[in-house]
């Protein structure tokens, strides 16, 4: 399609008055004019775009790397219908506007479509470059406002009175002076949020300044911290369909699980350590040496509350870190989000040259390309040798918003040089069109001028401000108050194939050791010896599985590490059912904020997605096949992958070798301590044209050598690719299992075989007639219900919650009372705590109906007593006169 190049004037209306022109040029396609106005930034084409390729230029506003690199001069403009362009404000001219501002990134519309929050840079002497050439960041990023017509430029963000870095390392202080803000964002209540490195952090990698999410009022008012990450929280992005906050989230943790205990002092930064309480710094020393399980960085989808509450994993497929990798984007018209992808997954080593993916809530669905480069491939570099590590051949698109009828507006640049503009595609990517392009510049950020439907409002359950420091050790760790970290069921397993790993062994976790890793006095930099984190506290695992941390630290980065029982070696456990392909060792940072109560089952990758069930059998019954022991009579791939969570979305099945028969085939499950199960499903391989399970016999035994036969299942029918139930006449407590193969047919290659693609057991480790122990009144599991002495079961937020007399302390004329019911001996008693009755004639008892009821009280030494024998059942009040007040009480004789 042919493009051509107009020149036309703009016209910039300022305050007060004055009248500026200048001149841009643009390409543009007259036969497709989009019928609405856009919003988008123009901004100069920065240098240094990577450390491994010194000609390839940078995207601005990406990462560690670019998000604060000058790219001045930059123009805020609206692209109208007839391709005419408004330009709001010209950084080419920074005396035009009150603020002096020559750059300008990310701007955001307003769910009306009435302002545009943006960050801008005012005049000043900068140096060029990307953040590893720089010695210092800009420090002067802002958070600005201004009006669709160009009226009412306001700062929203404003400098603070310096910080005393004085208790962090001299070398340090100068990485922590001064601070940026940007990625501004509008809530749906019209607050702001960005973000900023206004709170002291190092990131654990490349000497990069920790960012964090902080929320304000548009007239600079309220600013509060609600993130207290260890590495990054960028690009805020507000999720249409809850309200909450989606951001990118550096996933980053360098003190990787130790088994020792041991100690040892590093040899070259003698203050640090390479190996203290179970962890290392040496990464060719973690577990059995598979550094890929814990070698995270990368941003990953978190989501939020507003308030900072509710910290979760927003969208990840498995342990597939650079699949899942994703640094800002849009909601599409789904839900889904439409996402940035770079190849350098941390973004500190380079900026852009990525694509866009679409990202699916939860794990269960993996990422989709849209269009750019968004995957590795074949790894066809730009340049061969010395490879450009991150910049691969071919488009690279970024910074993507969605329209009402759900095309997607997005920047795109045909080569390294970065020289991006606007395209238009269709929501499954195809059909990429240009909108405009003023080469020589970089266009982005580009959104339609149109008002969308506003998210519900999410009130802030948590408003105590955060420290603008972090804590100086152990001993005021707790210094902004602790929050509550509940795991109901740390064993617990979410279905299969829905993206998640599975959780430790059942017996193969006996404590959880709980690490703080604030920025303390050793660090400057990225090194991990230094700056060790902190153990405080080590819980068991209690006779429910649960592990209920009462006292976090809160507005700190923290982490866990799990440990089997000393008689297992006190180990790290692994996770990942049969192929273990992960540990019991979280491998970033969690927070919370103070007085948070924060729930979540399991202890593996993705476990804060898995919904917390409130019913003790849906608690307690969950599939415990991963965590079992399995041996195959014979195996051409690891039987592991029959109790790795995966059939469907497996890339290899267990099968028998060629040559072998498959009948009389089997697999043996056994586990570390008895298990209480409640069903079985089998699972066949995915393609049952490939090859079916037509028949196989199932025995359950009690012992874990096989001995001890419980009961034996014949599975006389062809099992299914979605499972096929094996239900129990009742819940059987066993220790081991065994599959044999009867009859398959077809096979895998040009063999017959035998093979099974999944086993899932649901059962509990726990005897299920003890569930009720830890039931309330509605037999929900650690509820907060309580029984009223009515005999009701309310939440006390309940407002029928006190009409009864409870077991509650109770203030009676700003006096302590504690009041108890006796159904049995149909009796009242009322402990006074203070001296407020003298004689029972201060007691009366009254119907519904507002008559006096005779009833025999008596009043001795604090203690009043009333006999409700004569009364029949029905509402009575109870009536205590105190200075002429009365304090009347509600209860109900059955």
């Amino acid at each position: 399609m042919l493009n051509y190049f107009k020149h036309f004037t703009v016209v910039l209306f300022l305050l007060g008055g004055v009248l500026l022109t200048m001149s841009l040029q643009s390409s543009f396609l007259p036969q497709n004019p989009l019928p609405k106005s856009v919003l988008f930034v123009s901004r100069q084409i920065p240098c240094c775009g990577s450390v491994y390729m010194s000609a390839a230029n940078a995207l601005p506003g990406i990462g560690g790397f670019s998000k604060y690199q000058v790219a001045a001069p930059a123009f805020l403009c609206i692209l109208n219908p007839d391709n005419s362009i408004d330009t709001l404000i010209d950084g080419s001219r920074p005396e035009s506007n009150p603020f002096q501002l020559i750059d300008i990134s990310t701007p955001c519309l307003s769910w009306d479509a009435k302002k545009i929050v943006f960050a801008g840079l005012k005049k000043g002497n900068y140096v060029l470059g990307n953040n590893n050439m720089t010695p210092a960041e800009p420090n002067a990023w802002r958070i600005y406002m201004i009006s669709v017509d160009g009226r009412n430029l306001s700062q929203v963000s404003f400098d603070e009175a310096p910080l005393n870095l004085n208790q962090f390392n001299p070398f340090a202080r100068g990485v922590l002076k001064g601070y940026d803000d940007t990625h501004p964002i509008w809530l749906a209540d019209g607050r702001i949020c960005f973000s900023s490195t206004r709170f002291p952090g190092i990131g654990m990698y490349n000497v990069t300044r920790t960012s964090n999410l902080y929320v304000i009022h548009e007239n600079g008012t309220g600013l509060h911290r609600i993130t207290s990450d260890k590495n990054g929280a960028d690009k805020p992005v507000l999720d249409p369909v809850t309200g909450k906050i989606v951001f990118a989230r550096w996933w980053r943790n360098f003190y990787w699980p130790y088994d020792p205990i041991s100690t040892k002092k590093h040899p070259v930064y003698t203050d640090g350590w390479s190996y203290k309480d179970g962890l290392t710094s040496y990464l060719d020393s973690t577990l059995d040496g598979q550094s890929f399980m814990f070698n995270n960085n990368a941003f990953l989808l978190t989501e939020i509350n507003p308030d900072g509450t509710e910290m979760k994993l927003f969208s990840a497929h498995y342990r597939e870190v650079s699949n899942n990798n994703a640094y800002g984007g849009c909601f599409d018209v789904d839900g889904h989000f439409i996402g940035n992808w770079f190849p350098i997954e941390h973004q500190s080593e380079s900026s852009g040259f990525g694509g866009l993916k679409r990202y699916y809530r939860g794990t269960a669905k993996r990422p989709v390309g849209l269009i750019g480069v968004y995957q590795y491939g074949n790894f066809d570099y730009y340049i061969k040798d010395p490879p450009s590590y991150g910049i691969f051949n071919g488009s690279y698109a970024a910074e993507p918003s969605v329209t009402s009828d759900g095309n997607i507006l997005f920047s795109m640049a045909k080569d390294p040089n970065q020289d991006y503009g606007i395209y238009i595609m269709n929501a499954d990517g195809s059909s990429p069109q240009l909108v405009y392009d003023h080469p020589g510049t970089t266009e982005l950020n580009a959104q339609i001028v149109e008002p969308r439907k506003l998210p519900k409002i999410l009130l802030d359950k948590v408003s105590q401000a955060a420290d603008p420091l972090p804590p100086t050790g152990i001993q005021d760790l707790r210094k902004e108050g602790s929050f509550e970290f509940d795991c109901r069921n740390i064993f617990f397993n979410s279905p299969i194939d829905d993206g998640i790993i599975a959780a430790p062994a059942v017996g193969n976790m006996s404590t959880v050791r709980f690490y703080a890793a604030p920025l303390l006095n050793q660090q400057y930099g990225s090194l991990e010896m230094l700056d060790y984190p902190l153990l405080y506290n080590e819980i068991n695992v209690d006779a429910y599985n649960r592990v209920f941390e009462k006292n976090a630290p809160a507005h700190v980065p923290l982490f866990e590490q799990g440990r089997s029982s000393t008689a297992l070696g006190y180990k790290v456990p692994r996770t990942g059912g049969g192929i273990m392909d992960g540990a019991a060792h979280v491998t970033g940072f969690n927070y919370g904020r103070p007085g948070q109560h924060v729930t979540c089952v399991g202890c593996h990758a993705g476990h804060s997605v898995i919904p917390v069930p409130d019913q003790p059998d849906e608690l307690f019954f969950t599939n415990l096949a991963p965590g079992a022991k399995i041996m195959a009579s014979s195996s051409m791939n690891s039987p592991g992958n029959v109790i790795d969570k995966k059939n469907r979305t497996a890339n290899q099945h267990w099968f028998t070798p060629e040559g072998v028969d498959p009948t009389g085939q089997w697999l043996k499950l056994k586990w570390l301590e008895p298990i209480y199960v409640k069903q079985i499903k089998l699972y066949n391989i995915p393609d049952t044209n490939r090859l079916r399970v037509e028949h196989c016999i199932v025995r359950l035994y009690a012992d874990s050598s096989f001995k001890q036969l419980i009961t034996t299942m014949d599975v006389n029918e062809k099992l299914s690719n979605l499972g096929t139930l094996l239900a129990l006449n009742q819940v059987e407590k066993i220790q081991s299992m065994q599959v044999e193969f009867i009859k398959v047919t077809g096979g895998i290659y040009h063999w017959n075989a035998a093979s099974l693609g999944e086993v899932e057991v649901i059962s509990s480790n726990i005897d299920p007639a003890t569930f009720k122990a830890i039931c309330d009144c509605k037999g929900s599991a650690y509820g907060p219900y309580k029984l009223d002495s009515c005999g009701h079961c309310l939440l006390p937020e309940d407002p029928k919650f006190n009409d009864c007399l409870t077991h509650l302390d109770r203030a009676i004329n700003g006096h302590k009372v504690l009041v108890y019911q006796d159904h049995i001996q149909q009796k009242i008693r009322i402990s006074i705590l203070d001296d407020i009755i003298e004689t029972s004639d201060q007691i009366r008892l009254w119907n519904i109906n507002g008559q006096s009821i005779p009833a025999w009280i008596s009043y001795s030494d604090g203690e009043v007593t009333i006999d409700l024998s004569s009364c029949k059942a029905g509402i009575y009040f109870l009536s205590l006169v105190k200075d002429h007040k009365n304090e009347l009480i509600k209860f109900i004789k059955w």
